[in-house]
């Protein structure tokens, strides 16, 4: 008897779903179970000055890497903190290692960036793992996980992010799965804001479900649609505007931020939440190719120091991102409602299922990555409470304070480098 997980694989795998180290694999060492990140000349302190690096890197001729965003173009809150990342290790570089960004997947598309860093066509690159279950098997197992923390405007979304990253970068199955691949890992998993239920008409009970066409970006997604009763439908997330415009799909599930970025909310603007938990999470990952897995020793830190910052600003657009959505509702006439009574039932047997799944998973320890994953996540929130970070679900009361007073995650995401980056930096 097929399972909601194996049936969702098989499924994925017949449709093709289609929103950084010295050596192959992890950026660092001994702890992720790769080799060592281990290239030549001398290494840079954590914490050293623009000053310090540039020392290091004096004899180095200048080298400028192909990089693929994830975002479409250097505009919107994405795109201005992928060229704060570019900017940031140019600066403390001194111009030695420049990013030279190709935006909207021009080199490849989201499901073939590991391929392309492998064979030298871009140097690091955005990949999303959900595309291809059979190929991150132990990431996939890990997003089977995503929808126990509940969905919030920001606090629980930025402190799963965090607990997502810290788990993956210490299970060694997930960070093999990118050697096998041939590349190096910068960001094994990044999720950003837990997925929302966006339709063209509202659609919260479960006799609303029945008959609807959703568009779903993992197995996990298929397996929560098809118990909740809709039928699931495999695409690309860029093509679900032109989908819910020609009513070809009703709904699509997919982050605020994808929602608010990509204007899926100006044609699906009725926005459903689950009250205690969440729809799913769906991650990017960044990995890299030669071009940087060759670079001196003090240039891959650059790199790789640099997301010290740029994990505050990719955090603080998804949050931006969340507040423009909300905006977005309204104008369009559309709102944001919570399942009733009788669909958060079903969506929780089924989160349920997709943690059973996981457990007995032979792609990973999945028992001892979802309690570490319980541990983290409980951890992470009381450090972004302890930093004054608070929400009360309320997401238009949230984007009303958000206007007033934009959030800084600077602290939070400097401790995230520090804590969950920082072992595994290239030595």
């Amino acid at each position: 008897m097929q399972t909601p997980i194996t049936r969702a694989l098989a499924v994925l795998s017949v449709a093709a779903l289609t929103g950084l180290a010295g050596c192959a694999g992890s950026a660092a060492g001994s702890d992720s179970g790769s080799d060592s990140g281990s290239g030549a000349g001398p290494g840079v302190a954590f914490g050293a000055t623009p000053e310090e690096y540039q020392e290091a890197l004096a004899d180095m001729d200048p080298v400028a890497l192909t990089y693929q965003p994830g975002a479409q173009s250097a505009q919107g809150h994405t795109g201005e903190a992928e060229q704060a990342f570019i900017d940031q290790v140019a600066e403390m570089s001194g111009g030695k290692v420049t990013l030279e960004p190709v935006w909207g997947q021009a080199v490849a598309a989201f499901d073939e960036v590991s391929e392309a860093a492998a064979d030298g066509r871009i140097d690091i690159g955005v990949e999303i793992p959900i595309y291809t279950p059979s190929k991150y098997e132990a990431v996939n197992e890990l997003i089977n996980l995503a929808p126990g923390p509940p969905a919030s405007p920001y606090v629980t979304e930025v402190s799963t992010t965090a607990a997502m990253m810290e788990v993956a970068w210490n299970t060694p199955e997930i960070i093999e799965n990118y050697d096998a691949l041939g590349v190096s890992v910068l960001r094994p998993v990044m999720f950003e804001t837990s997925n929302a239920l966006m339709c063209t008409e509202p659609v919260t009970s479960l006799d609303d479900f029945e008959g609807k066409q959703i568009r779903v970006g993992s197995a996990a997604d298929l397996a929560i649609v098809e118990d909740m009763g809709a039928s699931p439908v495999s695409m690309q997330f860029v093509e679900a505007y032109e989908a819910l415009q020609r009513n070809t799909i009703d709904c699509t599930l997919g982050g605020l931020r994808i929602g608010a970025e990509y204007g899926f909310l100006e044609v699906a603007p009725h926005v459903t939440l689950p009250n205690d938990a969440a729809w799913g999470r769906s991650p990017t990952a960044v990995v890299a190719g030669p071009g940087y897995q060759n670079l001196p020793l003090a240039a891959q830190q650059v790199v790789f120091d640099a997301y010290a910052q740029s994990n505050a600003r990719s955090l603080e657009a998804a949050v931006a991102f969340s507040a423009d959505a909300v905006e977005m509702v309204g104008q369009n006439g559309g709102d944001i409602r919570r399942l009733e009574g009788d669909a958060e039932e079903t969506l929780s047997g089924a989160i349920g299922a997709l943690r059973e799944e996981t457990a007995g998973s032979d792609a990973l320890d999945g028992e001892d990555a979802a309690a570490r994953l319980d541990d983290a996540y409980d951890r992470w929130l009381t450090i972004a409470e302890e930093e004054g970070h608070e929400d009360t679900g309320d997401y238009v009361g949230f984007a009303e304070d958000f206007a007033a007073e934009p959030v800084d995650l600077t602290t939070f995401g400097e401790r995230m480098f520090e804590e969950i980056y920082l072992p595994h930096r290239p030595s």
